[in-house]
């Protein structure tokens, strides 16, 4: 158990005589890897703002230059996710790491990967995934010092393996994890606890996907905003590149550390913004133990072993001592158990044995057609993710993407399911063909902000509840951007470019319709509060709040940090705050920050980088997104808009690209140009213009290195 194995860990602490004393693993020799320069040739020029632009003849030319142009830039956020995927995070960053340790042992990654790698995945798959991990060994070979005891080599299951362990954590598993983990259940499932198994930033905060149809457009253009919220630095937080080879891969866009591809962005004839959704995606079971043997459970009249393996996690102390736990890790048909003090509960989860969701990502990034596009999405092999999709030939389309499990109709899979019966053991997945989409729908407009798949478009055309089970599973909520999309959508018949740009900017909560925002009924319930005094002026005050967040709006400050706590716990599946005491401290805030209420909502909400800030208009859920964190007197942004890309294709076929980062390029590097070049633009709202053709990017270029040998060959 998760809980007992932190016990352990403090406890080990105290006992000292019962640790043992050891070096830590040598780092091997780095220059070894040197010799990888005769595998590839790659050329890496960097941009005006120093975003790296990857060309090479071959896939693995690119994957292997995109490896070393990240690692110049977050090598350590890269170590970590390699680390965390191993479950050797707790090596290198101590106890506090050592759950996420166990939570790897406990999903059977590595069993997953090591039994499929040569036989599930193709070859040219593995062959991408060791490129990649190429480049990371070489880049180490570069820059030996800033590498960790016992992480050599990079290796292409690390790369697999991330995301097997990663894709479940985006819709939620890890939430549920913790609360069997920590034996959080009563009679029947509760899913109101905001745990964490990981220490890395939830990817829950949301995101938002649109494409606009030619004949909407007013100039018969196609267009697609890219705009995924995530947390602004760590394991999850956007890195943009662009990919080219000569052999069809070809991409401009988002990726994470550690993902040898793009996960978002554009082609040349297509592109597509991802969106997490959530269905319900895991199961939990509680088990009948056997009260004559503890490792027996009942199943279909029969008592059944229980599979017993032995997790081991390494944990580093201080310098060389270093402590080898071992846990128990329980398996029964359903999948992996926890034990705790209330019973034994079984977790069945979607994507619980899929490795070859690289497989398929490589497949999108080489896609040039929706043909291609939904064959590749018709792998089945991401557990969740939304795909709002556009192409140069006008096609549009919202795909509700999710493995979602072949369950019995007529049982309440939201609750917690009796342990004892083998036909609630799902064993397959719907296909492609069954799940939601909305493709070219009349409107010419479709829509993801993190709602349910039967709302992606402002009027007819998306898919109906009737025609999905039940037992699928999807979600039937909205959220505050997906009502401000519909409505502006409703108002703007020909959507140009500026109206596109000012239906993603787009600031506001909404106040119409019989889908009243969380944000609107927060207003509503603090304005109606019977309160004295100050309380009373400051309700009175919060009244004449026009649910905008503009920077320059005196009222946004204390009507954000009025109904924040509300979306907040709204989005975690928490209790509704109470809220005269969210009121309270709401007023307490700005009273003793600034002596005042009428605090432009801008010298409030700051995006920080080193020592400098600007001000930010949006807020959590609205379309420009901005979450945030109390800092120092101010709030911080934190997560939300952190990678925006627009895409559009005009009448003529020709595209344009613009982007823009919150930060910039140089992750980690405080002293570099590109640590916080793009922050000011991305604070008024503007994006650049990417260069798409050698001779643009020629013209700005700010670095321009050739790596590797490979024969005589030049990318």
């Amino acid at each position: 158990m998760i809980r007992k194995l932190l016990i352990l860990l403090v406890g080990a602490v105290a006992v000292a005589y019962s640790i043992f004393w050891l070096t830590a693993p040598g780092k091997g020799d780095p220059s070894q890897y040197l010799a990888l320069e005769n595998d590839y040739a790659v050329r890496i020029v960097r941009d005006g703002y120093g975003v790296p632009h990857i060309f090479g003849q071959r896939d693995v030319d690119v994957s292997f230059g995109l490896a070393f142009a990240h690692a110049e830039d977050d090598f350590a956020t890269i170590q970590d996710v390699v680390l965390a995927t191993r479950g050797k995070l707790a090596t290198l960053h101590g106890p506090d790491a050592a759950k996420t340790d166990y939570l790897i042992q406990w999903m059977n990654v590595w069993e997953v990967v090591n039994a499929g790698y040569d036989s599930r995945i193709s070859q040219q798959t593995r062959d991408h995934a060791e490129a990649y991990a190429a480049g990371l060994n070489y880049y180490v070979a570069k820059h030996p010092d800033g590498v960790a005891a016992g992480v050599l080599p990079f290796t292409g299951k690390d790369i697999v393996a991330g995301f097997t362990f990663k894709t479940p954590l985006f819709y939620g598993f890890d939430q549920v994890v913790a609360k069997v983990a920590a034996g959080e259940y009563g009679t029947g499932l509760d899913r109101t606890a905001h745990l964490q198994v990981t220490d890395a930033p939830q990817p829950e905060l949301g995101s938002q996907g649109l494409a606009i149809a030619p004949h909407r457009s007013g100039d018969g253009a196609t267009r697609l905003l890219v705009n995924s919220h995530q947390p602004l630095t760590g394991p999850v937080a956007w890195y943009e590149a662009r990919v080219k080879s000569q052999e069809g891969w070809d991409m401009a866009g988002g990726t994470f550390p550690g993902s040898p591809i793009i996960l978002h962005g554009t082609g040349p004839t297509l592109g597509w913004a991802n969106t997490v959704n959530k269905p319900d995606l895991v199961d939990v079971y509680e088990l009948t133990l056997n009260p004559e043997n503890e490792n027996q459970y009942l199943l279909d009249g029969l008592w059944r072993d229980l599979d017993i393996e032995e997790a081991s996690i390494d944990v580093t102390f201080w310098g060389p001592i270093r402590w080898t736990f071992h846990e128990p890790i329980y398996r029964s048909e359903h999948g992996p158990v926890f034990r705790t003090e209330k019973g034994a509960y079984a977790v069945r989860w979607a994507g619980m044995d899929e490795m070859r969701t690289l497989e398929e990502m490589i497949a999108l990034n080489k896609a040039r057609t929706q043909k291609d596009f939904e064959a590749a999405l018709s792998m089945m092999a991401m557990p969740s993710i939304n795909y709002v999709y556009a192409d140069s030939e006008g096609n549009i389309a919202h795909y509700y993407n999710a493995m979602l499990p072949k369950r019995r109709e007529g049982v309440n899979w939201q609750g917690l399911l009796p342990g004892d019966r083998s036909d609630l053991i799902w064993e397959d997945y719907h296909a492609f063909s069954d799940i939601p989409q909305t493709v070219n729908p009349p409107s010419g407009a479709v829509f993801n902000a993190n709602n349910t798949p039967y709302v992606a478009s402002d009027e007819g055309g998306s898919a109906k509840p009737e025609e999905f089970p039940v037992a699928m599973g999807i979600e039937t909520h909205m959220t505050n951007r997906a009502l401000r999309l519909r409505e502006l959508l409703q108002t703007q018949q020909d959507v140009y470019d500026h109206t596109f740009r000012m239906i993603k900017y787009d600031n506001s909560y909404s106040f119409a319709g019989d889908e009243k925002s969380v944000a609107f009924m927060a207003w509503h319930d603090i304005t109606g509060l019977e309160l004295e005094g100050n309380l009373a002026e400051a309700r009175d005050f919060l009244f004449g709040w026009s649910l905008d967040t503009d920077a320059a709006n005196e009222v946004a400050s204390l009507g954000v940090l009025s109904v924040t706590p509300f979306i907040l716990a709204n989005m975690r599946g928490e209790p509704r705050p109470e809220p005269k005491a969210v009121f309270e401290e709401a007023v307490s805030f700005l009273m003793d920050n600034f002596g005042r209420l009428d605090v432009p909502w801008g010298v409030v909400n700051r995006l920080k980088r080193g020592t400098t800030n600007w001000p930010l208009s949006g807020a959590p859920d609205v379309l420009r997104a901005i979450y945030a964190e109390k800092d120092d007197g101010t709030l911080k942004a934190i997560a939300g808009d952190s990678y925006i890309m627009f895409v559009t294709w005009a009448a003529d076929g020709t595209q344009a690209v613009q982007s823009i980062h919150s930060f910039g390029s140089a992750t980690l590097d405080e002293t570099s140009a590109h640590y916080a070049d793009q922050a000011p633009l991305f604070a008024v709202e503007k994006e650049r213009l990417l260069p798409l053709d050698l001779q643009s990017l020629e013209a700005e270029k700010t670095s321009d290195i050739r790596l590797g040998r490979n024969g005589n060959r030049k990318p």
